[in-house]
C-alpha cells in the first residue's frame, strides 16, 4: 500500500514538475526572439508590469489554493467536496476581476507612478490587467486538476498553452512586429482561450455552488498567508522598483535579463529539489534522523548548486550573447553572477529553514523576511544609484548572505545540525574565484581562446571540487561505484533476452 502511494505521488509529481520546467524552457528559448523584437527599454517596460501582476497575485485572494486542498480532503460528503473547489473559483476570480476592474479606470494615474516612462504605458496596463484575471483563473483551475490528481489534463493543457502562446508570439513579434502590444495581445489570447477550455472541463463535474460558510472558513485560514506572501514579494522582486525608478527602462530591461539568465541555477535545481526535499524530511520519524539527514544531503545538494551557479557566472558572457539579439543587451553580462551567488545563498536559506517546519517553530519566518527585505531595499537604494543595475544584482547577495547568517543561529535554537560548512562553502568560494577570473579575461582576445580558457576554468573548479574540496576519497569512491553498478544495470536491461 505504501508503495503505491509512494509510485502514485512520484507519478503526478513528474508530471507537474515536467510541465512547468518544460513551460520555463520555453521562456528562455523564446528570449532571443523578445530580445530580438523589443528593445531594452521595452523589455524593462514588460518587466515592470510582470512584476506588478505577481504582486497583484498575492494580494487577489489566490493564496485561498491553500486552504482549497486542505477544506477539499477535509469534506466527507462528495457533493460538498466540490463546493470547495467551486466556492474557491468564484471568490478568486470575483475578487481579481473586481480588483482589475477598479485599477484599469484608474490606469492613467496608475501609469503615472510607475518608475517607468514608456508611450502607452496605461494601454499596456490594462493589457496586462486583463492577463492577470484569466491567470489567476487558471491557477486555481490548475490547482484544482492538481487535487483531483488529473495530471494527464494538466500536461495536456499545460504543453498546448506553451505551443499556441509560443506561436502568437512568434506571430506578432515576428511576423506582424507589433512589439511589446503584440506580445502583451498573445499572452491574452492564449491565457483567455485556455481559461475558458479548462473551464469546459472541469465545470460539469464540478459546478458553480458558492457556500458562505465555507468562504469564511477558507479566507479565514488563508488571510494569514497574505502577508508573508508579500513579504516574499518584496525580498525578490522589490529591486525592480528601485531599477527603474533610479536607472530608467533601459537599465531595468538590462537587469531583467540579468536576472532570468542568473536564475538558471533555480530552474534546474533548486526548484526540483524543494519538490521532494520536505516531504523527505518529514518521512523519516525522529527528529535525530531528520538532523543527521539534512547534515549528509546539505552538501550534495549545495554541491549541484555551486556546479549550475559556476556554470552560468563563467559563461556569463556566452549566455548573454544567446538570449541578447540586440547587441545592446549583451551589458547585462555583469549582473549575472552576482543573481547566481545570491540564489546560491537562497538555495543554503532552504535548507537552513527546513529546521524550523521539521521542529514545528515557524513563527520566526516572517520576521526574518521582513527584516531581509528592509535590509534588500536599503542595499538597493545605496547600491543602484552608485553601481547602476548591477547594483542590484550585489544587493541580491549581500540580502540572502544577511538572511542566512540571521537564520542559522535561530533554527540550531530548536534544530541543532552538525553541518559540514567545509564542504558546503569551500565549492562555491572557489567557484566565486573562477567567476572573477572569467570576468577579468580581456575582451581583446578572440571569441574561440576566450570560450577555451572558460571551459578551462569550469573543468578546473569542477576537478578540484571532485579532488577535495567536496568529497572525500571514501566518498568518491562510493560515488564511483554507484556509477558503475547503474551502468552495469542500464548494459543489462539493453541486452536481447535469450
Amino acid at each position: 500500500m505504501l508503495r503505491a502511494a509512494i509510485a502514485r505521488l512520484f507519478r503526478h509529481s513528474l508530471i507537474y514538475a515536467l510541465a512547468e520546467q518544460l513551460g520555463r524552457l520555453a521562456g528562455f528559448l523564446l528570449l532571443p526572439l523578445t530580445t530580438g523584437f523589443l528593445t531594452e527599454a521595452e523589455f524593462g517596460v514588460r518587466e515592470i508590469l510582470a512584476t506588478t501582476l505577481a504582486l497583484l497575485a498575492q494580494i487577489s485572494g489566490l493564496n485561498i489554493t491553500a486552504a482549497m486542498s486542505r477544506f477539499y480532503f477535509e469534506e466527507r460528503d462528495e457533493r460538498e467536496k466540490l463546493a470547495v473547489f467551486s466556492t474557491a473559483w468564484l471568490t478568486v476570480g470575483a475578487t481579481a476581476a473586481a480588483l482589475a476592474g477598479v485599477l484599469a479606470t484608474m490606469s492613467g494615474t496608475l501609469a503615472s507612478w510607475f518608475p517607468v516612462d514608456a508611450a502607452g504605458l496605461d494601454h499596456y496596463l490594462r493589457l496586462s490587467l486583463a492577463i492577470f484575471v484569466f491567470q489567476i483563473l487558471r491557477e486555481v483551475q490548475n490547482k484544482i486538476l492538481q487535487t483531483l490528481e488529473r495530471s494527464a489534463t494538466f500536461a495536456t493543457l499545460s504543453v498546448s498553452k506553451l505551443v499556441v502562446e509560443i506561436g502568437l508570439q512568434i506571430y506578432f513579434l515576428a511576423g506582424l512586429k507589433l512589439g511589446l502590444e503584440g506580445l502583451l495581445f498573445a499572452v491574452l489570447l492564449a491565457e483567455a482561450g485556455f481559461a475558458a477550455i479548462t473551464a469546459l472541463i472541469l465545470l460539469p463535474s464540478i459546478g458553480l455552488r458558492f457556500r458562505p460558510g465555507l468562504f469564511r472558513a477558507m479566507f479565514a485560514f488563508s488571510l494569514p498567508l497574505v502577508p508573508n506572501g508579500v513579504l516574499q514579494f518584496g525580498l525578490h522582486s522589490a529591486d525592480r522598483y528601485v531599477v527603474g525608478g533610479v536607472g530608467g527602462d533601459t537599465a531595468l530591461g538590462l537587469y531583467a535579463l540579468a536576472y532570468k539568465l542568473g536564475y538558471i541555477p533555480n530552474y534546474l535545481v533548486l526548484g526540483p529539489f524543494l519538490l521532494i526535499w520536505y516531504p523527505f524530511v518529514f518521512s523519516l520519524g525522529a527528529q535525530e534522523r531528520q538532523r543527521e539527514m539534512v547534515g549528509r544531503l546539505a552538501p550534495y545538494f549545495l554541491f549541484l548548486m555551486s556546479a549550475a551557479v559556476v556554470g552560468v557566472g563563467v559563461f556569463a558572457h556566452e549566455l548573454v550573447g544567446v538570449a541578447g539579439s540586440r547587441p545592446g543587451f549583451h551589458r547585462a553580462w555583469v549582473a549575472i553572477p552576482f543573481v547566481a551567488l545570491g540564489y546560491w545563498l537562497w538555495g543554503l536559506f532552504q535548507v537552513l529553514q527546513t529546521g524550523l517546519y521539521a521542529a514545528k517553530k515557524t513563527r520566526p519566518l516572517p520576521l526574518l523576511t521582513l527584516a531581509a527585505l528592509l535590509v534588500n531595499l536599503y542595499l538597493n537604494f545605496v547600491l543602484v544609484p552608485t553601481l547602476g543595475f548591477a547594483g542590484a544584482a550585489v544587493a541580491t547577495v549581500l540580502t540572502f548572505a544577511t538572511l542566512c547568517i540571521a537564520t542559522e543561529p535561530v533554527v540550531r535554537e530548536v534544530f541543532p545540525v552538525a553541518y559540514p560548512w567545509r564542504k558546503i562553502l569551500a565549492p562555491i568560494v572557489v567557484g566565486a574565484i573562477a567567476i572573477l577570473l572569467a570576468s577579468l579575461l580581456p575582451d581583446t582576445w578572440s571569441p574561440t581562446a576566450l570560450l577555451g580558457t572558460r571551459v578551462g576554468l569550469f573543468v578546473a573548479w569542477a576537478l578540484a571540487a571532485w579532488f577535495g574540496l567536496a568529497f572525500d576519497a571514501t566518498e568518491r569512491a562510493a560515488a564511483v561505484k554507484e556509477l558503475a553498478i547503474r551502468l552495469q544495470g542500464l548494459r543489462a536491461r539493453g541486452k536481447p533476452s535469450g
